[in-house]
């Protein structure tokens, strides 16, 4: 077979994982860490292990697609690898959500590619009723700002209507007990106290985890009102836990992000298309020192 014949077959057979992953550390000039990972703690034993290896470094880019998950355990993650790099880029070609979202907190910079997302710092908490599937802590408190809503709306209503009638003002209040508590005790009596109580401390823990990597790392230099502003908006100013958190909106919250290069984009969503779950690392080939 000639070498020319060589050449076209092995251009066009499909990179495997790993030379995808090669690839993308020769582009960047510096490892590559894959997450393709929920934030759990196997994912924080992986990264350990991966940072222990790698040791002291200069950089290392971060290709991260991940729903979430614990905050503690991404925490976790940051600290090993902080321990140990200098400056981390985090690439967002597909979904990095709720605890990935406060994962990449931690880099120096973020990259998003024209698909990627963030999402709001939403803790999920296990739901009492012995369901399975875990509830949003952004949600529930979203739900009692609702019902908040709407029963001094009714209220307002009720006292609007009485005010129609030859009634003062006292009285009209007086009068309106009644009926807005007719209204409202229903709507409330379904709120579970211990429930909202969780999730409240849940979202002041995501807050709170979010200004201490925020302090120390990438948004160490801008004012602490920014960092509280920050923080502030990702954990409690989005209406639900799947909103999407595109660059633009990203941009707009002040996070240090920036639009991903077209082909480091490409090759992200292959290795991500091959990898399944998986953590792994590529170093970048040797420079040629005789060239």
């Amino acid at each position: 077979m000639s070498e020319v014949v060589k050449v076209e077959e092995e251009a066009a057979r499909p990179a495997s994982l790993s030379e995808l992953m090669q690839e993308l550390a020769n582009k960047r000039g510096r490892p590559v860490l894959l997450i393709n990972h929920d934030m759990d703690w196997d994912c924080v034993g992986e990264v350990r292990r991966i940072a222990y290896e790698l040791g002291a470094a200069d950089g290392l880019t971060i290709a991260l697609n991940s729903p979430g998950g614990d905050i503690e355990a991404a925490y976790r993650m940051i600290l090993a690898l902080r321990c140990e790099i200098a400056n981390i880029e985090t690439l967002v070609t597909g979904w990095a959500k709720s605890a990935a979202t406060f994962f990449c907190l931690g880099s120096d910079s973020i990259h998003m590619g024209r698909y990627g997302e963030l999402g709001p710092l939403d803790p999920q908490i296990p739901d009492r009723s012995g369901s399975a599937i875990p509830i949003s802590s952004l949600e529930t408190f979203k739900s009692i700002e609702y019902l908040l809503d709407y029963s001094m709306e009714s209220l307002d209503a009720v006292i609007q209507l009485l005010l129609s009638s030859p009634m003062d003002i006292p009285h009209a209040i007086e009068r309106a007990h009644p009926l807005f508590a007719a209204i409202s005790t229903p709507l409330y009596s379904q709120v579970d106290p211990h429930e909202l109580g969780l999730s409240g401390r849940y979202l002041a823990v995501s807050e709170e985890y979010a200004m201490r990597v925020m302090r120390r790392w990438a948004y160490a230099d801008i004012p602490e009102d920014a960092r509280e502003m920050i923080a502030r908006r990702l954990v409690w100013e989005y209406p639900t836990h799947g909103f999407v958190i595109d660059l633009t909106e990203a941009q707009e919250i002040g996070l240090n992000v920036e639009k991903m290069d077209d082909e480091s984009d490409m090759i992200c969503r292959k290795i991500l298309s091959m990898s399944g779950d998986s953590v792994e690392i590529q170093r970048p080939d040797e420079p040629n020192l005789g060239a």
